[in-house]
């Protein structure tokens, strides 16, 4: 073959193959840009159905389930990792959503108190001795104090730390579910004041205790945490922070969640964050009286009332920064405020206001029947209404 064709089939093979080559990248291009167009359409629909789920208001209410049973005389209805906890002077029942029984807990007590961590209930008497430690299984042990109980809390894994009263001495113990005695401390109002209010992390490690102390004719309190794990076996006591407070008395301390911790006084607001050693990130001088504390894992709610004004009440929603995110005034006479992930709900036996923390009115209206708490579900347009005979599950519309 000669050269002449040779060079004429190379030709024509490179025009052949630039020409392929040419195809190829178009064909690349049109896929590629098909993909963009797809990815675009669905973030913008995915970005209209959360604007539109997060700008949508509700005006009404359907009741799709009611459920009946025996009034309880001064029955407490609370809610615990999806079920509901209904308590009085006579026992405690635990039931399902579906209304299914889950444990029925009998016992006799004059003043029956309760706190929920998680998927743990610690149910016991005020200036009794005994302690009943339950999650959604049943009972899981009792405790036996012998010296009367002022106040307990319980955390997600069943520890329960107890303020006891003995005379002139108050002991601060922890006890593990099983009822077992695993931490001690002895405190005298002379040594480092009077525990008035504490509080344990979800993981029953850290323990938060506000001391009261009066001498000199002053007052100041202390905020104390002791770690109960390895970095606390460390220190003296397990105390591995503390923050100490003039002319101040700190009446609410708290968890939200496993890295931070809140403090509320007459005067000051304290925010602290770590899961070992807490640290005072946060700290605000309040000027007006604050007349109720609300909190979830997320935010702090501090109620103020001024009866001069139209809205008598007020609320500021912190983060766990200390930033304020909401500021909202009502005149709703309420008996309970819920922070149900990133609504605020404000209501009372025959109302309900629900607020998003951009301070969009999500629901306002009168209930069709008295309640006396509301409990939220897993889905945030789903509630239990609680009266005194029966519980209606509601779906926002």
């Amino acid at each position: 073959m000669s050269e002449e064709v040779n060079e004429y089939f190379l030709k024509k093979y490179e025009a052949n193959d630039k020409e392929f080559k040419s195809k190829l990248a178009r064909h690349r291009r049109l896929v590629l840009y098909r993909i963009i167009a797809v990815v675009v359409i669905v973030l913008l629909c995915v970005l209209f159905s959360y604007k539109s789920y997060k700008d949508r208001v509700y005006t009404d209410y359907s009741i799709t389930k009611t459920t009946e049973y025996e009034e309880a005389a001064s029955a407490n209805y609370r809610g615990f990792n999806g079920n509901v906890l209904r308590y009085s002077r006579d026992g405690a029942t635990a039931f399902n959503m579906n209304d299914d029984m889950l444990w029925n807990q009998t016992y006799e007590m004059q003043n029956p108190m309760a706190d929920i961590c998680g998927d743990y209930i610690a149910l016991g008497d005020y200036r009794g001795t005994k302690i009943y430690v339950l999650n959604s299984e049943g009972l899981k042990g009792e405790i036996d104090t012998t010296i009367p109980i002022q106040r307990f809390c319980v955390s997600g894994n069943g520890n329960v730390a107890v303020v006891l009263e003995d005379d002139e001495v108050t002991w601060v113990r922890l006890y593990n579910k099983e009822g077992e005695n695993v931490a001690n401390d002895r405190t005298t109002m002379s040594k480092s004041g009077y525990p008035i209010t504490m509080d344990i992390s979800e993981d029953g490690i850290l323990l938060n205790v506000s001391y009261l102390y009066v001498g000199n004719g002053k007052v100041s309190s202390s905020v104390a945490f002791y770690n109960f794990g390895s970095v606390g076996q460390n220190e003296i006591d397990n105390l591995v922070s503390g923050y100490n407070y003039d002319d101040e008395t700190i009446t609410y301390v708290q968890f939200m969640n496993q890295n931070t911790a809140f403090a509320v006084g007459n005067s000051r607001f304290e925010i602290y964050s770590g899961n070992q050693k807490p640290e005072n990130t946060f700290e605000a001088i309040i000027e007006d009286e604050i007349q109720s504390v609300y909190y979830n894992e997320n935010y702090i709610g501090l109620v103020y009332k001024d009866i001069s004004k139209e809205l008598p009440y007020h609320i500021d929603v912190y983060n766990t920064s200390g930033n304020i995110v909401n500021s909202q005034d009502f005149d709703l006479d309420y008996t309970d405020i819920i922070f149900n992930k990133d609504l605020m709900i404000i209501y009372d036996a025959t109302e309900c206001i629900m607020y998003n923390m951009d301070g969009l009115v999500k629901y306002k209206g009168l209930l069709k029947n008295s309640i006396i708490r509301m409990i939220p579900t897993n889905n945030k347009t789903k509630y239990l209404f609680v009266s005194g005979t029966k519980m209606d599950e509601i779906q926002l519309k």
